[in-house]
C-alpha cells in the first residue's frame, strides 16, 4: 500500500499555497488588530467596483467581458484585507453565435495584501492630493458557476470552483472628497489550481467609513 503524500511529508503545490495564504492572512489580521489599538483600522466600502475582465489572459481572444463587485476593505496605509462578492459577464468575441457563448460568473473572494494602500507620503492627511495603491496580494476565490472557471489544461478537466490566488493591484485617485471617491485600478491574479492569469481594469467607487463628518 502506498503512503499518502502527507504521511511522506510531501506537499502538493496547492497545499503549499493554502498554508502560505493562511499564514499571510494571520500576519496581516494581527497587524491590523495592533493598528486598531492605536488609531483604528481604515474602513473602505467599494460600491461598486466596475471593470473590464479577461478571466484567462492566455485565451484573451476567446473570453472577454466585464464585471461588477462589492467589497469591504479593512486596512492600514501599508496593508489591507478584503471580503467581497461580485459577478462577471463574459463571451467569446470570435464566435458567430454570441448568445451561445455568454457566461455569468458569480463569485466570492477573500484577499489580503501588503504594500501601499490608498495612501501617499502624507498618509492621506490632506485633501486635493493624489493617493496610490501598489499591493502584492494573496487570496481565495469561489466561483459559483463551474462553467465560468478556467481549466488547467484541457476542456475535459474538472474545474476547481475554489481556488487560491496570487496577484498584484495598482490604483490611483485624487482626494477630492474625504468620504466619497473613485479609484482607477488594475489587477492581475494567478489562479493556482486553474493555472490561469486573470486580469482586470476599471473603477472603484468607494466610501471612507472612517472619514470625519
Amino acid at each position: 500500500m502506498k503512503k499518502s503524500s502527507l504521511l511522506k511529508g510531501e506537499l502538493t503545490p496547492g497545499t503549499r499555497i493554502a498554508r502560505t495564504t493562511t499564514f499571510v492572512f494571520y500576519l496581516l489580521f494581527s497587524a491590523l488588530a495592533l493598528q486598531a489599538q492605536y488609531v483604528g483600522p481604515r474602513l473602505f466600502l467599494d460600491v461598486p467596483h466596475i471593470y473590464f475582465a479577461a478571466p484567462d489572459a492566455e485565451r484573451i481572444g476567446n473570453r472577454l467581458g466585464a464585471g461588477a463587485e462589492v467589497a469591504m476593505n479593512i486596512g492600514t496605509h501599508w496593508s489591507m484585507a478584503r471580503l467581497g462578492a461580485g459577478t462577471t459577464f463574459t463571451f467569446d468575441p470570435q464566435s458567430e453565435e454570441f448568445e451561445k457563448t455568454t457566461l455569468w460568473g458569480p463569485y466570492a473572494l477573500l484577499e489580503a495584501g501588503a504594500g501601499l494602500y490608498r495612501s501617499n507620503g502624507n498618509q492621506c492627511a490632506k485633501d486635493h492630493q493624489s493617493a496610490f495603491t501598489a499591493l502584492g496580494k494573496v487570496g481565495m476565490r469561489y466561483d459559483f458557476n463551474s462553467k465560468a472557471v478556467p481549466v488547467a489544461d484541457t476542456p475535459e478537466e474538472t474545474p476547481n470552483q475554489l481556488d487560491f490566488t496570487l496577484g498584484v493591484e495598482l490604483g490611483y485617485f485624487f482626494i477630492r472628497d474625504e468620504f466619497r471617491n473613485m479609484e482607477v485600478v488594475a489587477s492581475g491574479n494567478y489562479l493556482v489550481n486553474a493555472k490561469a492569469i486573470a486580469a482586470s481594469i476599471g473603477f472603484k467607487f468607494f466610501l471612507n467609513l472612517r472619514a470625519k463628518a
